[in-house]
């Protein structure tokens, strides 16, 4: 899933470096999380989802140009040891979603425009799903786990949304219309609207899910929204482009745009101790944010492209995903081994 045309914005101070173990790592003050452990997390990850059953991380990896291939890894959240893998060479997977009832995850395969969907109880892979067209571009995954419903986000001109059978696995219709380049979904209070960026517009589209269409339509508040989440009431937006989080009701209206780093791209809310977590792709830092007062509490250096963040519901424990360094083989040249890159950071 290559999101690097969308690759802009100033760089944004950061705190003190620690080299530790090959992996690099920040001291910041002592009321901010700060990086506890940094490890291995596959090859080509990307994002990741957390188990509410085994209380392990799922992560995806798209494998690379000299490790080609795909796989979901199972690893510790205590440790951050991979303990198992789930092979998807076939379709390597780049996004990908949970539902914590049936024990199910799907991933977006954006290469083979294709979703996966495994049984995480028996690491079995149940179904690839397409949803017929000749050309698309899966992207994210919401999961509606009351209706045991999938929602894919098409990336396109104009973009779609993929609605997949929970059950049977199968597509089952898409809602059209979407604008250019449409990414990130969240739900705000209920199922029967998702809030979806659409980075051509820098704009959020309200869509109803029952009438398929599209009730109408914000600013983000920044420049080139990519990804999106919600604490129920409030939507908080990545600006990869303005390196912005946008802080708005469910009605748009801008609350607070809040300056993170240059390629703000993954967002999360924890609401254990009500904060907010955005990964800064090109910085290599993840903001940590007050989301009461607004105020930047400290930036974490988690990898060298932090890409995504999720946050355990119980502990409030943020986990980040790291991408390595891009990059073709050089003939004749050795091969760097970017040892910040392809990794999980724990915030304690």
């Amino acid at each position: 899933m290559n999101v690097s045309k969308f690759k802009h914005g100033s760089s944004h101070p950061s705190k003190a470096l620690l080299l530790a173990s090959g992996l690099l790592m920040v001291s910041i003050s002592s009321s901010a999380q700060e990086v506890e452990k940094s490890s291995r997390a596959g090859t080509g990850v990307y994002e990741a989802v957390i188990s509410s059953k085994d209380g392990h991380i799922y992560v995806t990896g798209a494998g690379s140009r000299l490790n080609p291939g795909g796989a979901i890894y199972k690893i510790n959240p205590s440790d951050l040891s991979i303990v198992d893998s789930i092979s998807l060479k076939e379709n390597p997977p780049f996004g990908i979603g949970i539902n914590n009832k049936t024990q199910v995850v799907y991933t977006t395969n954006t290469r083979t425009n294709s979703v996966s969907a495994v049984d995480l109880k028996t690491g079995k892979l149940v179904a690839t799903i397409t949803n017929g067209a000749e050309n698309s571009h899966t992207r994210e995954v919401l999961v509606d786990e009351d209706n045991n419903l999938v929602y894919i986000s098409d990336v396109g001109d104009p973009s779609n949304i993929w609605v997949v059978d929970g059950q049977t696995n199968k597509f089952l219709h898409a809602i059209g219309n979407l604008g250019k380049t449409a990414t990130g979904m969240t739900f705000v209070n209920g199922k029967d609207k998702i809030y979806l960026t659409v980075i051509g517009d820098n704009s959020v589209y309200v869509v109803d899910t029952k009438s398929k269409k599209v009730e109408k339509t914000f600013p983000s508040g920044g420049d080139q929204p990519v990804n999106i989440t919600s604490d129920g009431q409030r939507l908080f937006v990545a600006n990869q482009k303005s390196g912005t989080v946008t802080v708005l009701d469910s009605n748009g209206k801008l609350i607070k745009s809040i300056p993170t780093g240059a390629g703000a791209i993954g967002i999360a809310y924890d609401a254990v101790k009500n904060r907010l977590y955005s990964a800064n792709r090109q910085t290599g830092t993840t903001t940590i944010i007050d989301a009461k007062t607004y105020e930047v509490i400290g930036d974490a250096h988690t990898g060298s492209h932090p890409n995504h963040v999720k946050v355990d519901p119980n502990s409030g424990t943020a986990f980040v995903i790291n991408k390595a360094k891009g990059g073709r083989p050089v003939e004749g040249q050795p091969v760097v081994v970017d040892t910040n890159g392809d990794t999980i950071t724990k915030l304690n």
